[in-house]
Parts: C-alpha cells; sequence; structure tokens
C-alpha cells in the first residue's frame, strides 16, 4: 500500500487541483456542490465530474495501479487539501464521491459542511472519543 501511495499520490493531487481549477473557470454561476470520481477499470483511468455530470478532468492512473479510495481519502487529510475547498464557488455541504458507471454513489469520500469535515469511518472517530472519555473518568475518579 505505502508503494502505491508514493506514486498515486502525487497523480491524484493534481488530478483534483487541475479538476477544481476546470470548473472555477468554466463556471459563471460558480457553486459546486458535489464532485463525483468514477474509476474506469478497463482503462485505469479516473474521471472527475461536477455535480451537473460535466466532465472536469481524466487522468490515466500511473501502469500496474489502480485506484484505492483508502489513499484517496489520505490525500484529502492533509490541510493544503482541505484548504482547496475553502474557496468562494464550494457550495456546501460539499461531497466527493466514488459512483459506478451509471452515476449511482458507491461510497462518499469526503464530507465537508462548514465547520465539519468528514474523513475517516465513524468507527475510529467513536473510538477517540471513548478514548477520551475513558481518560476523563479515570482523572475524576482519581
Amino acid at each position: 500500500m505505502k508503494t502505491i501511495s508514493k506514486t498515486l499520490v502525487p497523480v491524484l493531487e493534481i488530478a483534483l487541483k487541475e479538476s477544481l481549477d476546470d470548473y472555477e473557470s468554466k463556471n459563471e454561476d460558480n457553486s459546486l456542490g458535489d464532485l463525483y470520481l468514477y474509476h474506469d477499470e478497463s482503462e485505469n483511468a479516473l474521471f472527475f465530474y461536477d455535480d451537473r455530470d460535466n466532465l472536469l478532468n481524466k487522468v490515466q492512473l500511473p501502469d500496474n495501479q489502480s485506484f484505492n479510495s483508502a489513499t484517496f481519502r489520505s490525500l484529502l487529510q492533509q490541510p493544503e487539501m482541505i484548504s482547496l475547498f475553502e474557496k468562494d464557488y464550494i457550495f456546501k455541504p460539499f461531497t466527493i464521491s466514488l459512483v459506478d458507471k451509471d452515476f449511482i454513489v458507491v461510497e462518499e469520500l469526503f464530507f465537508l459542511d462548514d465547520d465539519t469535515i468528514k474523513l475517516d469511518d465513524v468507527n475510529e472517530i467513536w473510538t477517540h472519543i471513548e478514548e477520551e472519555l475513558d481518560g476523563f473518568l479515570k482523572d475524576l475518579i482519581q
């Protein structure tokens, strides 16, 4: 997985930035609420679509590597990537979703709503909250 992410992350990062820049330059209304990704396994390409199903970008993935949602999520966790979504034309709530060829959402990869950012699995969040609560209760009892 680390080998994939070292090669794949820069490709995904550039493709995402180009997709957002393309949307901003071509749309007068500038209100993007969703971004959809479609991975065509036969071409090993990733397609970026806006919320009106318009193609923004197509990127050819490196040979012998395919799209990995976990790698994409880890990319989105970087502060400099999150700042990409702080532009005026990004309408909140904003989501990035992986879709199938019929544009049916297969997986939500990113969710942003004003002060809320959902990146990881809910179980990880609850585990962290539980650990903090356990520590608090332990300190309280002592």
